[in-house]
């Protein structure tokens, strides 16, 4: 029994920012996707949930990344269960290039709701998860709660029908392009992602509208905390940079 697998996507034209790297939340996407075809090969995938009115919820994420790939790359993500506890499981992911150089790791912590209820279920409810746990940490650690946010109003949001996904919420990936949204362009220029984390606390539904607060923490060290309106605290996240090589930036290259 295969307990890791990879898993090939190329960096297409829909994945890139302005300055053709993929951007934060089109490899969370892709993160995602891997995570979502091993459980389907295991035989607990969403679908499969679903038909038993279960279904997988984001809880914590962490990625690390020595560089974000370019248009028309290949990675392989590589991904396998750590642990599998009373209410969540630890999944974790390897990122590689075409030649299988590492440069990512990310690691995940995931629950199961009862769709009716929308409340966490005991785990032992899949019983197979078991047979597929392999012990293997990463370097970056698993993902931590992250503490409550103080700061200023940097970005607004309203939930609209794009943003809904199957679970009838808003899909995680936008979550992150509201976070992402809080700097500039000369912001990206000057500097460059190397760690983000996010804690997901409660679901954000249609019509749902808010404000995400920013807070410098140390330098390059940015903490986040999206709130709606109605709902309260949705999550919590952060983005650790370090500065880039100055450079302009040229379209056409």
């Amino acid at each position: 029994m295969d307990k890791k697998r990879k898993y090939q996507f190329q960096i297409s034209t829909q994945h890139i920012d302005f300055q053709k790297k993929v951007s934060l939340s089109s490899l969370f996407h892709l993160v995602l996707k891997a995570a979502g075809k091993d459980a389907d090969h295991n035989g607990f995938g969403l679908l499969k949930l679903q038909s038993e009115d279960y279904t997988w919820v984001l809880s914590r994420f962490v990625m690390d990344m020595e560089r974000f790939p370019l248009e028309n790359e290949t990675i392989t993500i590589e991904t396998w269960i750590q642990d599998v506890a009373a209410m969540f499981t630890t999944r974790n992911f390897r990122i590689a290039n075409e030649e299988d150089r590492l440069i990512g790791y990310a690691s995940s912590s995931w629950a199961v709701i009862d769709m009716k209820t929308r409340e966490s279920i005991l785990l032992d409810t899949l019983p197979s998860l078991n047979g597929f746990i392999l012990a293997e940490t990463t370097p970056i650690g698993v993902p931590t709660r992250i503490a409550n946010v103080k700061g200023d109003i940097a970005n607004r949001f309203e939930v609209k029908y794009s943003h809904i996904d199957v679970n009838r919420h808003a899909s995680s990936p936008f979550y992150i392009q509201w976070i992402a949204d809080c700097f500039s362009l000369d912001f990206y220029l000057k500097h460059k992602l190397k760690r983000f984390e996010i804690n997901f606390l409660k679901e954000i539904t249609f019509g749902d509208a808010g404000v995400v607060y920013q807070k410098l923490k140390a330098e390059n060290d940015y903490f986040f905390q999206l709130v709606t309106l109605e709902k309260g605290i949705a999550c919590r996240a952060r983005m650790l940079f370090e500065d880039e090589e100055t450079r302009r930036f040229d379209p056409g290259n």
